[in-house]
C-alpha cells in the first residue's frame, strides 16, 4: 500500500485556496457541483433564418438530427431569427427548419472538432415540399474562428500516406508545427524515461503542449504523450497552435484535441493489414551490411466494429490494432582505419602530428638507440590497434543490429442517449508495448541502448446535459494507469563516453521503472445570453507517480582529448621536462614546429591525446557514480478555473476574451510560486460582411505544467539526509591535486579483465559485474558517498519555482479565392519565460587564464584550498540548482493555400518562415550553460529552429467512368525544410567548471553549426472495389521518400579541438605551433568525412520504403 504523502503548511494553504475557488465558482453558476476543463472536443452550430427577401423569421422551429445516431434536438429562433445548438459531438447533421407559411428547408452539414459553424437558412414562401440543401462541411473561410487552428479531418486520416500509423504525425501537416523528436547533434542528452510530446509549437522543445482524447488529457508527468487509442479509432482532431481561448489549460505551447469514433445506427467496421519488406526498399546510406540490405519487416493489422445495441439509444464501437516490426539499426564506429595507427596519413590532425614526431626521432642520425627505443615504445602506447580490448569493443559494437518492436492497442466506446437533453459515453483503452534497442544507432552502441516495456490503460466517462436551449453542461472524469520500464541492454555498466568516437555501456539514468496514475475530473458549462456565449470551467487533476530511477548507479567514465602526451613520459614537473626524449627534441635543430618559447617538436608532448587514445591508456577525465535509494513516490494536484465570453459585438465581429487561474500543489520539495493568472483575448472580423474575408488576431498568457522529473531529481540527488537519496561520488583528472583519488586512479584500480593479448588490469571489475559501494570505499580509492563528502554533486530547486509560461500573439487574414480555395497569411509570436534550466552555483568568479587548448575561450575556474579559489566550496564538484530563468523567442510567418474537399479534390499547402531562439535545450544538467557566471551567453538559435518549411498534401479521386479508371485515390505529401542548427563541442572540460558536455570552441555560441536540408515525397495510391455505398475492398500502395533522397541527419559535433591547421581544413589542438584558433563557427556537416571524424555525418533518415495494404470496410 502506498504511503500517504505528508502535507506541508504551504500545500495546505494552496489546497484551501483551490477549494475556495471551486466553491466560489459553483455558487456563481448555481449548479450541481461539477468540475471541468476544455470542451474543445465539441462543436457548435448557429445561424439566422430569413425569407427570400432577407427578412428575419422569428419563432421558426429548427430540428437538428445526428444522421448516424438518429438523435434530435429542437430550438426556436429568437426575435432576430437566430438559432444556436451547443455541445455537439462531431458528426454529420441534418438541419430542418419549419415556419408557418413557408416550406420546410433541410440542410446537411458535417461538424468537426472545435468548430463554430454558421449556416444561414432562407425559407421560400408557400413551398409545399421540403427544400434540400447540401452543405459539404465548414465554410471555405470560417469567419467565426478567432484562434489559430487547423482540423485534420477523417478523410485526410484515411487517405494520406502515414508511416507507422502514428496519427499525431498528421499534426506536422499544419502551419507552424514541426517535429521535436530528433536533434542534429550526434549525442542527444535527453532522458529516455521523461519523453516529450514529439511536436514543437512555437519552436519549443516538445514539452509544454497538451494532447487530449475526447477532452481528457493524455500527458505524462514529464510532458510526453501517453498511448491511448490507435489510428483506427480516431475520427478527427484539431491542432491549435496560437492564441487559444481560456478553456484550454495546462499548456504553454500548442493544443491537440482528438475525437474518437463512436457507434451508430448501422453496423459498420473494418479489417485491414499493412505490410513491408526490405525487398521493396532502397538501401539506407549507413547500411554497410556486406550481405545486402539489412532486414526490415513490418506488419500492422487490425479491425474495428461498431453499431447499435439499441437503435437511436445505445451504440458501441471497438478497435484492436497490432504492430509487429523487425528493423535494423546501423552503428558505424571506428570506420576510419587510419585511426588504428599512428601514421602521417591519418585523418586526425593530432595523430598525424604524433607520427611526425616519432618519425623525426626514428629517422634522426643524432638520436641515440635508447631514445629511438623509447620513442617506439611511446608510439606503440598511442597505437589503437595494439589494444585488443579497444578493437574488440568497437568491432563488436559496429554493424547492423535488430531493432524489434511490437505493440497492441485495444479500445472500446459505449455511447448512450438518456433523453433528448442528456447523453454520455464510456471509453476504455489499453496498450501493450515492447520496443528493443531504442536509442542505439549513429555513434551510440547497442550496449548504450535500452528496451522499453509499457502498459497504458484508462477509462473516460462523460455526461452531457442541456438544462435549457441556452444552458449546457459537460461533465467528464478519467482514470488512467501507465506502467513503463526502461531496461539497459548492458545491465552491468559503466557508461563509457569516448567523445567523438562512440558511447558505450549502461546509460546512467537506467534502469528505470515508473508508474503513473491519473484521476481527473473536468467540466464545461456553456451559457448563451443574447450576443454572448459564456463558458465557465474547473479542472481537478490528481497524479500519483512512483518512480524507480537508478540514476548514476551504473557509473560513468568520460574520455576526452584533454590529457597531454607528456603524461606518458613517466614523471612530472621538472623531471618530465628533463626526460631524455623531451630534451633531445628540444635541442634538435631545424624542426618544423615551434612552441611558445621558439622550441621545436617538443610542443607535441603538450598536445592532448585523442579521446580514443585516452581510453586505450585508461585515462578518463571524469568518473561519476551514485549509491543509495532510487524509489520516490509523489502526488501532484493541479487545480484550475476559467471563465470566457464569446461576444458577438456585431454581425461581422466576434470578440473572445477570458481568464484562466491555476494553482499547482507540487511535491513537497518544490517551492512553487503560487497561482498563475492567464488573461487571453482574440477576435475575428469579416470586414466586407460577405463571409469571404476574415481578419483574426489574439494573444494572451499561457502557462504549462511543471516537469515532475525535476522534483524526482532534486529529491534523490539533493545531497541531504533524506532517506530517498542517491549520493554521488566523483573524481576528475585533476582531483589528485586535492589529495583525493583521480579519475585515472579509480579506473585503473577497478580495472578490467584480460581481452585477447591485452592483459587484465586492477581488480578486473569493469565490464564483468556492476561497480558496488565497497569497490570505491576500499583503499586505495577511499571515496565516501554522503552529504558533505569531498567532490559531491547535488541538485536542488531555486526559490519561487515558476511554471513555464509563454506570451503568445497572432495576427492574420484569410480570403476565399473561389472554387473552394482560400489563402491565409498569419504572423505568430511566442515569448517563453520561466523555462527550466540547470545551473551550477558553486562558482562565484573565474580568475584563471584561458586554457591553452581553448585560447579564445573565457577565463577558467581555479579550484584550490586557498583564498584564490573560484569555488565557494572547492571540495564540492557541482552544486546544481534548477531554476526557471531561461527564455525563448519565436517569430513565424505562415502562408497557407487550401482547397476544401469538393469535386473529388482537396489541397493543403503551407510555407512557414520562422526563427526560434532559446537559452536551454532541455532540463537535465547535460544541457547546462557553458559559463555558469554568464548564462546569457547561451542565448542562441534553438536546436528546434526550423527557418524554412514547405508542406504540400492533397487527396485526388478519379472521376473517370471507365470501370478500370474509376475509384482510384491518389494522395501525395511533400515536405521540404531547411536544416536545423547543431552545437559545436570540444568534448572536454576546457574551463575547469566540472562539465565536459557543454564546452564550446573559442567564442562560439550555442548551435552555430548548420544541419542539412530535408526533402521527402510520400505517395499513397488506393483502388476501391465497391459492393455498395458502405462496403468496399481497398488495395493500397504507399511509398515513402519516393525520390530516395539521402537526407543526412546526425552530425558528429565533437570537434576535439578549438583550432585548425594552417589550411583550415583539419581541427588540431591549439598548443601546436601553426595552429589557428577557430573563428568561423558557422560550420556544416562534411560529406567527405567518416562518422567518427569531426563534422562527419552519423545517420540518415530512411531511404525509399514501400508499403502494401489491404482493407475491407463495411
Amino acid at each position: 500500500m502506498e504511503q500517504a504523502p505528508k502535507i506541508s503548511s504551504v500545500q495546505t494553504k494552496k489546497t484551501s485556496i483551490s477549494l475556495l475557488l471551486i466553491a466560489v465558482f459553483l455558487l456563481a453558476i448555481g449548479l450541481t457541483p461539477v468540475f471541468s476543463q476544455a470542451s474543445g472536443s465539441l462543436a457548435e452550430l448557429r445561424g439566422q433564418v430569413t425569407d427570400a427577401t432577407g427578412a428575419i423569421i422569428p419563432n421558426a422551429k429548427v430540428t437538428l438530427t445526428d444522421t448516424a445516431k438518429g438523435t434530435s434536438r429542437n430550438v426556436v429562433t429568437d426575435a432576430e431569427g437566430n438559432y444556436v445548438f451547443i455541445g455537439l459531438l462531431p458528426s454529420v447533421y441534418e438541419v430542418k427548419v419549419e415556419a408557418a407559411g413557408f416550406g420546410a428547408n433541410i440542410s446537411r452539414i458535417e461538424l468537426t472538432v472545435g468548430q463554430q459553424a454558421n449556416i444561414p437558412i432562407k425559407l421560400t414562401t408557400g413551398q409545399v415540399e421540403a427544400q434540400v440543401d447540401v452543405v459539404a462541411g465548414a465554410e471555405v473561410v470560417d469567419v467565426q474562428r478567432t484562434e489559430q487552428a487547423s482540423t485534420i479531418e477523417n478523410r485526410q486520416i484515411v487517405s494520406l500516406p502515414i508511416n507507422r500509423r502514428n496519427f499525431l504525425d498528421y499534426a506536422l501537416l499544419t502551419p507552424g508545427v514541426t517535429s521535436a523528436e530528433n536533434i542534429t547533434d550526434a549525442a542527444d542528452y535527453r532522458v529516455a524515461q521523461t519523453p516529450q510530446s514529439g511536436l514543437s509549437f512555437g519552436g519549443n522543445n516538445g514539452r509544454g503542449n497538451s494532447v487530449s482524447v475526447d477532452g481528457a488529457e493524455t500527458m505524462s508527468a514529464s510532458g510526453g504523450v501517453q498511448a491511448t487509442v490507435s489510428q483506427e479509432a480516431v475520427q478527427e482532431f484539431q491542432v491549435v497552435r496560437n492564441s487559444y481561448s481560456a478553456e484550454f489549460g495546462g499548456a504553454s505551447g500548442g493544443v491537440v484535441n482528438i475525437v474518437s469514433k463512436s457507434g451508430s445506427n448501422e453496423l459498420h467496421g473494418s479489417l485491414f493489414g499493412l505490410f513491408r519488406n526490405q525487398t521493396f526498399d532502397a538501401r539506407n546510406a549507413f547500411d554497410f551490411n556486406p550481405n545486402g540490405k539489412s532486414p526490415f519487416n513490418r506488419q500492422q493489422y487490425g479491425g474495428s466494429i461498431g453499431g447499435p445495441l439499441r437503435k437511436d439509444k445505445t451504440f458501441v464501437f471497438g478497435v484492436v490494432e497490432r504492430l509487429s516490426q523487425e528493423k535494423t539499426t546501423f552503428i558505424n564506429l571506428l570506420t576510419d582505419p587510419t585511426l588504428l595507427q599512428v601514421s602521417t596519413t591519418a585523418s586526425n590532425a593530432t595523430v598525424r602530428q604524433q607520427a611526425q614526431l616519432f618519425d623525426f626521432i626514428t629517422n634522426s642520425a643524432a638520436a641515440p638507440a635508447a631514445l629511438k627505443t623509447g620513442a617506439a615504445t611511446l608510439r606503440a602506447n598511442l597505437t589503437t590497434s595494439n589494444f585488443a580490448r579497444t578493437v574488440k569493443l568497437f568491432t563488436d559494437a559496429s554493424g547492423q543490429f535488430p531493432f524489434n518492436e511490437s505493440q497492441t492497442q485495444y479500445s472500446a466506446r459505449l455511447d448512450h442517449n438518456f433523453t433528448d437533453r442528456s447523453n454520455g459515453y464510456l471509453r476504455f483503452n489499453f496498450t501493450n508495448s515492447d520496443f528493443e534497442n531504442q536509442a542505439a544507432g549513429s555513434l551510440i552502441a547497442v550496449s548504450r541502448g535500452r528496451k522499453y516495456e509499457g502498459f497504458n490503460g484508462g477509462v473516460v466517462g462523460s455526461h452531457n446535459y442541456q438544462f435549457a436551449p441556452t444552458l449546457f453542461n459537460e461533465l467528464k472524469g478519467q482514470f488512467s494507469y501507465t506502467k513503463t520500464s526502461f531496461l539497459p541492454n548492458d545491465p552491468i555498466g559503466p557508461e563509457l563516453n569516448i567523445e567523438g568516437f562512440g558511447q558505450f555501456g549502461r546509460q546512467i539514468f537506467l534502469p528505470s521503472a515508473n508508474l503513473e496514475r491519473h484521476y481527473d475530473i473536468y467540466d464545461n458549462v456553456t451559457l448563451l445570453a443574447g450576443n454572448h456565449t459564456v463558458k465557465f470551467g474547473v479542472a481537478m487533476l490528481f497524479q500519483f507517480l512512483n518512480a524507480d530511477n537508478q540514476t548514476y548507479w551504473g557509473g560513468r567514465f568520460n574520455f576526452g582529448a584533454a590529457i597531454p602526451i607528456a603524461n606518458l613520459l613517466g614523471s612530472t614537473g621538472a623531471a618530465q621536462v628533463a626526460n631524455p626524449i623531451n630534451q633531445f627534441v628540444l635541442a634538435a635543430p631545424g624542426t618544423p614546429y615551434r612552441d611558445a618559447n621558439g622550441n621545436g617538436l617538443a610542443d607535441v608532448f603538450e598536445v592532448p591525446m585523442t579521446a580514443l587514445q585516452s581510453f586505450n591508456l585508461d585515462l578518463p577525465i571524469v568518473y561519476q557514480q551514485g549509491f543509495g535509494t532510487s524509489v520516490v513516490k509523489q502526488w501532484t494536484i493541479r487545480n484550475s478555473i476559467y471563465a470566457q465570453d464569446t461576444w458577438k459585438l456585431a454581425q461581422n465581429f466576434t470578440l473572445n476574451y477570458g481568464v484562466r487561474y491555476s494553482v499547482n500543489n507540487e511535491p513537497l520539495n518544490v517551492p512553487t510560486y503560487g497561482g498563475d493568472i492567464q488573461p487571453r483575448a482574440s477576435f475575428s472580423w469579416d470586414p466586407f460582411k460577405n463571409g469571404k474575408t476574415v481578419i483574426r488576431g489574439g494573444g494572451g498568457i499561457f502557462t504549462g505544467t511543471l516537469n515532475n522529473a525535476i522534483a524526482n531529481v532534486t529529491t534523490v540527488l539533493g545531497g541531504t539526509n533524506d532517506p530517498r537519496s542517491i549520493y554521488l561520488v566523483l573524481a576528475t583528472a585533476t582531483s589528485g591535486a586535492l589529495g583525493l583519488p583521480s579519475s585515472f586512479a579509480v579506473y585503473q584500480t577497478l580495472g578490467y579483465p584480460a581481452v585477447g593479448t591485452q592483459p587484465a588490469r586492477g581488480r578486473g571489475i569493469i565490464g564483468t559485474r556492476p561497480i558496488v559501494l565497497s569497490d570505491v570505499t576500499a583503499a586505495p580509492i577511499n571515496l565516501r558517498p554522503g552529504p558533505g563528502t569531498p567532490l559531491e554533486a547535488r541538485f536542488s530547486l531555486g526559490p519561487n519555482y515558476r511554471n513555464p509560461t509563454t506570451y503568445q500573439a497572432s495576427f492574420g487574414t484569410q480570403h476565399d479565392l473561389g472554387k473552394g480555395f482560400s489563402l491565409e497569411m498569419t504572423y505568430l509570436f511566442a515569448r517563453g519565460l520561466h523555462l527550466s534550466r540547470n545551473r551550477d552555483i558553486n562558482q562565484f568568479k573565474a580568475t584563471g587564464a584561458p586554457s591553452v587548448l581553448n585560447p579564445l575561450g573565457g577565463p577558467t575556474f581555479l579550484r584550490t584550498f586557498t583564498s584564490t579559489t573560484d569555488f565557494r566550496n572547492p571540495l564540492r564538484f557541482q552544486d546544481n540548482i534548477y531554476e526557471n530563468t531561461a527564455n525563448s523567442f519565436y517569430h513565424g510567418l505562415t502562408v497557407q493555400l487550401q482547397r476544401r474537399f469538393s469535386r473529388h479534390f482537396s489541397l493543403n499547402s503551407h510555407y512557414t518562415f520562422a526563427k526560434s531562439i532559446d537559452e536551454v535545450t532541455d532540463y537535465n544538467s547535460d544541457w547546462s550553460a557553458q559559463n555558469p557566471l554568464n548564462i546569457g551567453l547561451d542565448r542562441s538559435l534553438s536546436a528546434f529552429d526550423q527557418r524554412h518549411r514547405l508542406v504540400v498534401s492533397g487527396v485526388l479521386q478519379s472521376t473517370a467512368k471507365n470501370p478500370f479508371l474509376s475509384n482510384w485515390v491518389l494522395s501525395p505529401i511533400f515536405v521540404g525544410q531547411s536544416g536545423r542548427p547543431f552545437n559545436l563541442l570540444l568534448g572536454f572540460d576546457a574551463n575547469n567548471d566540472g562539465r565536459s558536455q557543454s564546452d564550446r570552441p573559442g567564442l562560439a555560441g550555442r548551435y552555430t553549426g548548420q544541419g542539412e536540408p530535408y526533402y521527402s515525397f510520400d505517395l499513397r495510391l488506393a483502388r476501391r472495389f465497391f459492393a455498395n455505398d458502405r462496403r468496399y475492398l481497398e488495395f493500397t500502395v504507399e511509398g515513402f521518400n519516393l525520390a530516395n533522397r539521402t537526407n543526412l541527419l546526425g552530425i558528429n559535433n565533437v570537434l576535439g579541438a578549438a583550432c585548425t591547421d594552417s589550411s583550415g581544413a583539419n581541427f588540431t589542438p591549439c598548443n601546436v605551433s601553426g595552429a589557428v584558433p577557430l573563428t568561423n563557427y558557422n560550420l556544416r556537416g562534411r560529406r567527405d568525412r567518416l562518422p567518427t571524424s569531426p563534422l562527419g555525418f552519423t545517420s540518415a533518415s530512411d531511404a525509399r520504403q514501400m508499403q502494401f495494404g489491404l482493407r475491407f470496410n463495411f
